[in-house]
């Protein structure tokens, strides 16, 4: 074939191709617009708002139009209990309408309906308590109080310490992770002043409220201040005086201390403590067998019965009785043994036969 001929086909094959996609293009864009004009239009997403702190708020203070705002809110899910404009809020700005803030909020923070009280009740301690939960309030000190650095909305494990009769004082964890309501009489946690304060009340449930007010009787309550994201509960060991004389290292200290080389001095005299300690334990040891021995009773040697029997050998008669009958008489003997074994005979009539005999 010739090479035109080649060059043309080749080029009728690219028209070709080209003329194929091209016209699959075209109806595809044909396609998806048919659909468009189809589908029905979709309208548009109203504009969501929520109602915000435009500023701080603390606890008890009232709620006016001055402190909120409206944001817009782009999710179709709002917060629970959130409100939609400000006039919902403030309601009719009067005292029987009126709403005050339970628990601080920052700015921006959303207002939320479990934030704030009902229209026209006041912000009391009773309303920021969880369903179910109790205000328990314990004295404390500069020194019980934690020099003042526990504020509201902290959670600190309150500690009694106490004796009994006869015994050493001792320590114990009563409740773990309490949650501070207030101070003195200051709710707010947005107080971040430390201040020295007499009286510390807590949110707890009724069984740890019986044992707040039983412990306030029995002993001294002391006050560990939690880390805010702390929630480990932890061993309930108590201490005694005797866990006073062992030597601790605190938890970030440990490692460089089991790391440290002990000197050659202390390297010796563990040596010399080790080798005491086990001769003592020898000698120890022998003087408790030596007690043992001493005061183990010597033992009686008990005497045994043996029962035998023995059967004796008939005892040899001196004389044997021989009865002899002659003539239908019968006459008896009594024979004596011999030297050889055999018998003498001596005749002698038994007793009826004599009888017989004198009487005839």
């Amino acid at each position: 074939m010739r090479i035109s001929v080649l060059v043309s086909l080749f080029i009728a094959i690219c028209l070709a191709v080209m003329a194929v996609v091209g016209a699959k293009d075209f109806l595809g864009e044909q396609q998806r617009r048919l659909l468009s004009d189809n589908r029905p239009a979709v309208p548009p997403k109203p504009e969501l708002t929520i109602v915000v702190a435009s500023e701080p708020i603390s606890f008890g203070e009232r709620l006016g139009a001055a402190k909120l705002r409206t944001i817009a809110w782009s999710s179709d899910i709002t917060p629970e209990g959130s409100f939609t404009s400000i006039e919902d809020v403030v309601g009719q700005d009067d005292d029987n309408s009126a709403r005050f803030a339970l628990t601080t909020m920052a700015p921006g923070e959303p207002i939320l309906a479990t934030k704030i009280t009902l229209p026209g009740q006041r912000a009391k301690l009773s309303t920021a308590l969880t369903p179910g939960m109790k205000a328990v309030s314990i004295r404390v000190n500069d020194v019980l109080g934690v020099a003042g650095f526990v504020l509201p909305g902290d959670r600190v494990d309150v500690m009694l310490t106490r004796a009994s009769r006869g015994t050493e004082p001792f320590v114990d964890i009563l409740l773990q992770g309490v949650k501070v309501l207030a101070i003195d009489q200051i709710a707010d946690e947005l107080k971040d002043k430390p201040s020295v304060v007499r009286t510390v009340t807590f949110e707890v449930n009724t069984t740890e409220a019986q044992k707040l007010v039983l412990a306030g009787n029995v002993g001294t309550l002391s006050l560990a201040l939690r880390n805010v994201g702390s929630n480990d509960i932890e061993n309930n060991d108590r201490i005694t005086m005797a866990d006073l004389t062992e030597f601790d290292v605190a938890e970030d200290l440990a490692p460089v201390a089991v790391k440290a080389e002990p000197s050659v001095e202390t390297q010796k005299l563990d040596a010399m403590e080790v080798l005491l300690k086990s001769t003592l334990d020898g000698i120890s040891d022998r003087l408790t067998s030596v007690e043992d021995k001493i005061q183990k009773p010597e033992p009686t040697e008990i005497e045994k019965i043996v029962e035998r029997v023995v059967i004796a050998p008939p005892v040899p008669t001196k004389k044997a009785t021989v009865g002899v009958i002659r003539n239908g008489r019968r006459d008896v003997y009594k024979v004596e043994p011999s030297s050889a074994g055999s018998y003498g005979a001596e005749p002698q009539l038994a007793p009826e036969l004599v009888k017989v005999q004198l009487e005839n």
